[in-house]
């Protein structure tokens, strides 16, 4: 049997991905120039271990693993604004999932009021609250923010209120 990718891609079109146990890489059989990936935020699995960063943002995506490339972008541009990046933020999609671990981290924004947090029910939105010891900030979705002015004003007053004052 040959070594050579040429015959491979007579029989497969697309990507192939080798997976290591330590390593994960791409090999592109056709020779084409890949297209430009849109930037993806990293996903946290809900699980124990200790987490990287301090801050936790929630959403509520049943249709994909990720962020929307619009959702991501604005909220680059709303951490920006508390002089905060998505590198120093990890991701929980809580669609679908368990209630999220949020032991270990300082904050947890939660873009969804699906949240699945061990809060009461009748918590206000907007407003920063303790859950152990984890500030919490419950809002709408970020596309729904995106939109309307009355929700971004209300982000931005308790955004300063825990992050900036």
């Amino acid at each position: 049997m040959s070594d050579s990718n040429d015959f491979l891609n007579f029989l497969i079109n697309e990507d192939i991905y080798v997976i290591d146990e330590n390593d994960v890489t791409s090999t592109n059989l056709s020779g084409e120039n890949e297209p430009e990936m849109v930037e993806e935020a990293e996903v946290r699995l809900n699980s124990p271990e200790k987490p990287k960063h301090e801050i936790l943002v929630l959403f509520d995506n049943p249709s994909a693993t990720n962020l929307s490339s619009d959702d991501l972008e604005y909220l680059g541009k709303i951490l920006g604004s508390i002089n905060l990046s998505k590198d120093h933020v990890e991701f929980l999609n809580v669609a679908g999932a368990s209630a999220p671990i949020t032991d270990g981290y300082k904050y947890v924004i939660a873009f969804t009021p699906n949240h699945q947090l061990s809060l009461d029910k009748s918590v206000q939105q907007y407003v920063a609250m303790n859950l152990g010891d984890t500030k919490v900030i419950i809002a709408d979705a970020l596309r729904n923010i995106s939109t309307s002015t009355d929700l971004r004003k209300k982000l931005w007053t308790v955004l300063q209120e825990v992050f900036v004052n």
